[in-house]
């Protein structure tokens, strides 16, 4: 488990994790994963971008251009769209201008979040009737899905397809990738995720349903679930935050440590 917290360490670890969690969905049958020196991609027949990525790209100063044509081609053959993604240690640093003169939309600009475990304010006053609970079996994960999907806007296809992934993961605490749904009143009304890969815990799928918004629900069951990745033996919890996340991770104590970005290609 990473115990060095300086600042460099800690943006190549969220970068990492990030990473690994994403590609660690290709144990699905319905994914393939291709790597080689310059990129790793991930890629299915499911036209919607989620299911469909790049990372890790190190592309040299010349040849960007037809680099990133070869790369889209893969996705325009099985005609579906897909995620660009980058971070601190993309190259070349400015890798998204490429991606835009090549056609690719800039979708999203996410800090790149950390936090102390061991430091973090885990003061909360979550609703009456709140309780967390870690899915372990199909019905929990149904779901569980039933709330991250529309918060994420997934169209029902692609709902049901990350359904199949995630059973196809496995579930329960013996897992890297684990998923936690909190309830208010017994009804399910949040979800966040956990990956341990890169020495650290990160945070992932996020989602609060809108009519139960602003009722410190999120920051209770993201507080609990870093709790779970403390009492695991990890000392650093890592995420890419949204926008409508910076101010509740931040007042749990989470430090930015650069930023990631994410490019979609969708095809005409």
């Amino acid at each position: 488990m990473l115990t060095d917290l300086a600042p460099d360490v800690l943006a190549a670890a969220i970068e990492r994790n990030g990473i690994e969690c994403c590609l660690s969905w290709a144990t699905w049958p319905e994914m393939t994963l291709g790597r080689d020196d310059r990129m790793t991609w991930t890629i299915t027949d499911i036209p919607f971008p989620f299911f469909n990525n790049v990372f890790n790209t190190r592309l040299p100063e010349n040849g960007i251009g037809s680099a990133i044509d070869r790369t889209i081609d893969r996705f325009r053959h099985r005609g579906v769209p897909a995620f660009w993604w980058t971070g601190p240690a993309t190259r070349p640093a400015d890798l998204g201008q490429h991606l835009r003169r090549a056609g690719l939309e800039h979708a999203v600009e996410a800090p790149a979040m950390a936090v102390d475990l061991r430091a973090m304010n885990e003061a909360t006053s979550p609703p009456g009737g709140f309780s967390i609970e870690e899915v372990v079996d199909a019905s929990g994960l149904r779901q569980w899905c039933e709330v991250m999907t529309p918060v994420y806007q997934f169209p029902d296809f692609a709902a049901e397809a990350w359904y199949r992934m995630l059973a196809s993961l496995g579930l329960g605490a013996e897992r890297l990738l684990r998923h936690f749904l909190a309830r208010l009143d017994g009804k399910p009304v949040a979800t966040a995720s956990l990956y341990f890969g890169a020495g650290v815990a990160g945070l992932s799928s996020v989602a609060t349903l809108p009519d139960h918004r602003h009722r410190r629900i999120g920051t209770a069951l993201t507080v609990a679930v870093l709790q779970e990745a403390r009492r695991a033996g990890c000392r650093v919890g890592t995420l890419f935050s949204s926008v409508m996340g910076q101010r509740m991770y931040r007042r749990i104590g989470f430090r930015e440590y650069g930023k990631g970005a994410c490019y979609v290609w969708t095809p005409t």
